[in-house]
């Protein structure tokens, strides 16, 4: 009995942490490129990356994310419209965000 006792708030704290909204990245896509360029997100935990074209002077109108199984995920960027992709990154490694012709790049540090 003692030892239900000790397991039953490791249990809550673990289903209040499932349980826990993604963390939210805003990315903005201006002129000079990706802003940030580079983010940290934690391995096995789910993030939101919120990008938001602010410029039609740029050639960053779609964004390809590039996963670390090589699959990728490509999204419009309609100007001023906010576009999330919410996803898990199973493992640590370093993974890519670029515009469709891979000419404006951003880097995702997985910890």
């Amino acid at each position: 009995m003692k030892y239900l006792a000790l397991l039953f708030p490791l249990a809550l704290a673990a289903a209040a942490l499932a349980d826990a909204p993604a963390k939210t990245i805003a990315i903005a896509v201006t002129k000079r490129g990706f802003d940030p360029d580079a983010i940290k997100v934690p391995a096995k935990t789910p993030v939101t990356l919120v990008f938001t074209r602010k410029t039609e002077q740029t050639c960053t109108k779609t964004v390809v994310l590039t996963l670390a199984d090589g699959k990728q995920i490509e999204r419009d960027l309609p100007l001023d419209k906010p576009v999330e992709i919410a996803v898990t990154f199973p493992k640590a490694g370093k993974l890519t965000y670029a515009c469709s012709m891979d000419m404006t790049r951003g880097t995702i540090v997985v910890e």
